[in-house]
């Protein structure tokens, strides 16, 4: 970024300089035409530089510490809202505090903290052990976490990684828009508690969303306001003691840059993304950011978006985006097959640490000289539906103890029962 500012700068000086020797030469006129056009690039150059710089996703720099939190925008009706959709009680002077006195309202919290009662008392605890045991180097690395294939699961991710500064989270599901809270509940205020409490149900259950419900969930067609993974974000983080600062719509411009979607003239085949500012209930000084695209990660084109090597903004973007984490959990094996070769690739040449369950890619993509391997659990090989990607690589590994196998005292995944689960920990040399 600094670089291309600096040769951005240099062109833009030339330029004047030319400009200037040749206004010798011209009429009055055309020199109040010249000098017009010259300050409104001034002006547009500056715009588009300040925009993309306050994304916080400079993506030629490693993030190493998250900004204070008065680095950025705050907007209490985003925490507020959070509260709603997840169910929890209002804070004071909360701008939907009507909403919480509603026979509605207090039904749905009652039930979302039922559902939510084993995960924040026992399972998540015990992620949060398991983390401080075997996760020490990784947590204290910090940096940007690169999450593909991730639907909404921020709740495996602030677990997992809570000294990252920036999460980058990448499914094919919708964005989504902010629920308009005041026409919902003019309609059908217990229809759409209903709809968030079907999308949730198999993630709380068995850790991982389904894909298949997650195309209805998600898209409007089992509820029509919840259009988009951007509410279960919300609710994920006002439920892990996580409070969020702002909101904004993004879009990925022709140089492969974050930019705010507001002002921003796209096309058919501009990518959009939701970031959300945030900060951990324990750490209120700190400024954090994630951000969830709904792109194609194959190589080529799937439900009319095009695919990673045809998409040259989106391709930039990964290549240079410099992430120290990555996670992969319940990925579908799509990286097990060529057409997801391209961000196998980013991810294996990119990543310090690779956290991941068997379905993230091939254990023998990290059999070589540039991994220390860690394996956790116990490897009960595929679910039926994906059992033509038996590893016995992997297999032999756990059998024969051929690295530090540790214990996983949890289920995750798709063999999500305690005792049948496992991840592997890929540190780079």
């Amino acid at each position: 970024m600094f670089k291309f500012n600096i040769l951005w700068i240099f062109f833009l000086l030339f330029g004047l300089t030319f400009c200037a020797e040749k206004k010798q030469e011209d009429t009055k006129n055309d020199k109040d035409k010249n000098q017009n056009e010259t300050t409104k690039d001034k002006k547009d150059a500056k715009k588009e530089k300040e925009n993309t710089e306050n994304t916080n996703t400079k993506n030629g720099e490693e993030l190493k510490k998250p900004r204070n939190v008065s680095e950025g925008k705050t907007d209490r009706k985003f925490n507020d809202l959070a509260k709603i959709v997840a169910g929890m009680p209002a804070d004071e002077g909360s701008v939907y505090a009507s909403i919480h006195e509603s026979p509605e309202f207090k039904n749905y919290a009652g039930y979302a903290n039922g559902q939510w009662k084993n995960i924040l008392e026992t399972k998540r605890p015990k992620l949060i052990k398991w983390r401080e045991e075997e996760l020490k180097e990784v947590t204290e690395a910090g940096g940007r976490l690169f999450y593909p294939f991730s639907g909404p699961d921020f709740l495996h991710a602030g677990t997992f990684f809570p000294e990252v500064s920036e999460i980058v989270m990448i499914g094919l599901e919708p964005i989504g828009t902010l629920p308009d809270m005041e026409k919902i509940s003019k309609q059908s205020l217990g229809g759409y508690f209903n709809g968030i409490q079907r999308s949730l149900a198999s993630v709380l259950q068995y850790s991982f969303f389904q894909t298949i419900s997650m195309g209805s969930d998600f898209t409007g067609r089992v509820v029509s306001s919840i259009d988009g993974t951007l509410p279960v974000i919300m609710l994920f983080m006002a439920r892990t003691n996580h409070k969020v600062l702002y909101y904004e719509k993004m879009a990925l411009n022709e140089e492969g840059k974050l930019v705010p979607a507001e002002g921003y003239q796209g096309n058919a085949q501009t990518y959009y993304a939701t970031r959300i500012d945030f900060q951990r209930g324990d750490k209120p000084e700190e400024r954090k950011s994630l951000y969830y695209f709904s792109v194609n990660l194959c190589n080529d084109a799937y439900e009319g978006k095009k695919g990673l090597n045809e998409h040259k903004p989106l391709l930039t973007y990964l290549q240079n985006l410099k992430f120290t984490d990555v996670y992969i959990k319940s990925a579908s094996y799509l990286m097990y097959k060529p057409v997801f070769s391209t961000i196998k690739d980013i991810v294996l040449n990119g990543a310090k640490y690779v956290l991941k369950d068997d379905s993230g890619m091939y254990f023998n993509n990290f059999l070589n000289d540039k991994w220390d391997i860690t394996l956790f659990g116990r490897y009960a090989g595929p679910i039926p539906l994906f059992g033509n990607y038996y590893q016995k690589d992997m297999a032999a590994a756990y059998a024969n103890k051929q690295f530090q196998i540790r214990p996983l005292p949890f289920g995750i995944g798709y063999q999500f029962a305690e005792g049948n689960s496992n991840l592997m920990l890929a540190k780079k040399k």
